[in-house]
């Protein structure tokens, strides 16, 4: 919220900005001082749980929203080409004369990104607050085009690991295999089947693996929260030579994902939300896998060994286990989720072979 509070408070402090014309908050989250530029904002928000928590506050959440703007507020992830990658594509939909402000936390490298837009954009000016800085050029004259070409072309989706993969900088691991998910993948079953899920499918090595490895899996779900993924999953899970034809849905599963509908998830559950630490997001995960499971499903998650979610598995499943620990991961394994959490859930249990 750091970075958020400082754009709220340079706002107030400089009421020149955004005083005229369409404006664009990338990577937008609610706050009051949005309210200013009612019937003028159009917001974008790839992750899911912050795009829902817009639209509940009011605010419709766009895509891919045709320029020019006169002002662009934006509010970076923490990878570096990402970063760069929105920067340049604020100035394509900056109209002549725009302003651009962009709002970083310090630890994220907001000394060094202020400094790369000066060295674009030319003259800037910056502020900084709340352990954030906040920086805003004037498209007043050309800036480097080739150095923004760069930025973009660096940010773009690729392909990974000798062509095996497609995937795009900001993602989770983005140019490699995460060492849990490996980890998990390693240890999964070839005779897992039946209607599966992948829930944080991120850009799909997990949802590869069950195509390739596991023959009896009759259909799949990929649920992701990071729009930006969702290309990168589709291309990937598309390549696996099969007939199953994968369903991937732009989803917080912390929300549901219907109960009943699963013999089979599998999941790397994240503990951040994107921006913030949230421990209590692997412990949602668990037990909304619990409810969408069938009565004789099975979940198998890979998480950092000090998370504590062997006590969630055993009050969640009526058999839970540790498969495995290494290199500090651990693999968990539940069957038959227990009566009480699908009806907590709102679930109605159906059987392994309701399908």
């Amino acid at each position: 919220m750091h970075a958020l509070d400082a754009l709220s408070y340079t706002l107030e402090t400089h009421p020149e900005i955004g005083a005229e014309g369409r404006v664009l908050f990338m990577r937008a989250q609610p706050s009051e001082c949005l309210g200013r530029f009612q019937g003028r904002l159009t917001c974008e928000q790839p992750w899911k749980p912050r795009a829902l928590a817009l639209e509940a506050s009011g605010h419709s959440v766009s895509k891919d929203s045709p320029g020019p703007f006169q002002t662009i507020l934006l509010l970076p992830e923490r990878q570096r080409e990402s970063i760069l990658a929105d920067i340049a594509r604020a100035y394509d939909l900056l109209a002549e004369g725009g302003t651009l402000v962009v709002s970083l936390h310090n630890d994220w490298g907001a000394k060094r990104t202020e400094q790369q837009l000066a060295e674009v954009a030319g003259e800037i000016q910056t502020l900084s607050k709340h352990h954030s800085r906040v920086f805003w050029a004037v498209k007043d004259h050309p800036w480097d085009l080739a150095r923004l070409n760069q930025w973009k072309e660096a940010g773009a989706m690729r392909r990974i690991l000798d062509g095996r993969f497609w995937s795009a900088p900001g993602l989770f691991h983005w140019d490699e295999i995460d060492a849990g998910s490996r980890l998990l993948s390693e240890q999964l079953p070839p005779s897992l089947s039946g209607a599966a899920a992948d829930f944080g499918a991120s850009w799909g090595f997990l949802s590869v693996h069950l195509l390739s490895h596991c023959r009896g899996i009759r259909s799949l779900d990929c649920f992701e929260a990071d729009a930006a993924a969702l290309e990168c999953l589709r291309r990937n899970v598309g390549n696996v030579p099969t007939h199953i034809r994968p369903r991937i849905t732009w989803s917080d599963v912390t929300t549901g994902a219907g109960a009943g509908k699963y013999d089979v998830i599998v999941m790397n559950p994240p503990f951040h939300d994107g921006r913030d630490a949230d421990p209590l997001l692997g412990i949602k995960f668990i037990t909304q896998a619990a409810s969408a499971l069938r009565t004789g499903g099975e979940l198998w998650l890979v998480a950092n060994k000090h998370l504590p979610y062997e006590n969630l598995m055993r009050d969640c499943f009526e058999e839970a286990r540790t498969v495995i620990e290494k290199d500090g991961f651990k693999v968990l394994h539940g069957r038959r989720p227990q009566a009480h959490v699908q009806m907590h859930q709102g679930g109605r249990r159906r059987r392994g072979g309701d399908r």
